[in-house]
């Protein structure tokens, strides 16, 4: 087993990661984790095609007319405390991104959750990152594997390792729920306004109606839209993220095959 410890090899690093399919090179970047889409080793019901992205999101006009009932830092509490709830979860993450006006389907990543902050992300790919881990163990420390024939390469990350920066903007260490609430809690803290659909929304992207939620950058009224997500009705939790950059739509990701409290234990957060 070849282990390397990343704050003092940078270009074996570089290297590494790029076997392990975290992060992919200049502008392509994809790290994908928790927010990461799978392609051949999904269950056919978890198949979502790239046309169909396009055809299931709303546009940016119809977003700005459908988000019309302004919420703040209690509704985002309401929506943090529910995903507080959870003891652990597992789900398959799906990421799409989109260059030049199209949608490419970038891979996804069996995910798994443990309250406090112990995460393993599993990515499926067609390609050298299938298999690739990422995970936080219970001593805190984040390390990674490759996949496949590269499983015996092993790292260690820092918290703040760009290596686990995602194409959506968040960091792969602070993916949960909980912690993307966190955040948003964070831009709203910083000037970015909220607002929700006024009713639930039948999108053809999502299984069950879903609240949209939308994050500008400020109170603007021509202010650039950031992130919209889509909390499920039923869970109350989100079932899709938005991102945008300079208000240009940019990644999403789905949440898929969601299973909460399933009893993990710590030592399925391990390499």
């Amino acid at each position: 087993m070849l282990e390397i410890d990343t704050s003092g090899a940078r270009s074996k690093v570089t290297y590494l990661v790029l076997l392990m399919s975290f992060y992919k090179t200049a502008t392509a970047g994809l790290a994908l984790s928790v927010i990461s889409a799978l392609t051949i080793s999904a269950p056919s019901a978890l198949a979502v095609a790239e046309s169909e992205i396009e055809a299931g999101l709303p546009d940016i006009d119809t977003i700005r007319t459908l988000a019309k009932n302004n919420v703040g830092q209690a509704y985002v509490s309401s929506l943090k405390a529910q995903a507080d709830k959870l003891r652990d979860y597992r789900c398959m993450c799906r990421l799409f991104t989109r260059k030049n006006n199209v949608w490419k389907d970038y891979g996804g990543a069996d995910y798994s959750y443990k309250f406090r902050g112990l995460f393993k992300a599993v990515i499926k790919s067609k390609d050298y990152r299938n298999g690739s881990i990422v995970v936080r163990e219970p001593n805190g420390v984040i390390r990674g594997a490759g996949g496949g024939a590269l499983s015996f390469m092993k790292i260690t990350m820092k918290e703040d390792s760009r290596t686990l920066q995602l194409p959506t903007g968040y960091s792969l260490a602070n993916s949960d729920f909980s912690s993307l609430f966190g955040i948003l809690s964070s831009s709203i803290a910083s000037g970015a306004t909220l607002a929700t659909s006024a009713t639930a929304l039948n999108l053809k992207l999502f299984s069950e109606p879903v609240t949209m939620v939308v994050l500008k950058t400020s109170s603007a009224a021509d202010s650039p839209i950031s992130e919209v997500f889509f909390i499920g009705n039923e869970s109350k939790l989100p079932i899709g993220w938005h991102t945008f950059q300079k208000g240009i739509p940019h990644a999403v990701v789905l949440f898929q095959n969601f299973e909460p409290n399933k009893g993990l234990t710590a030592d399925s957060f391990s390499l």
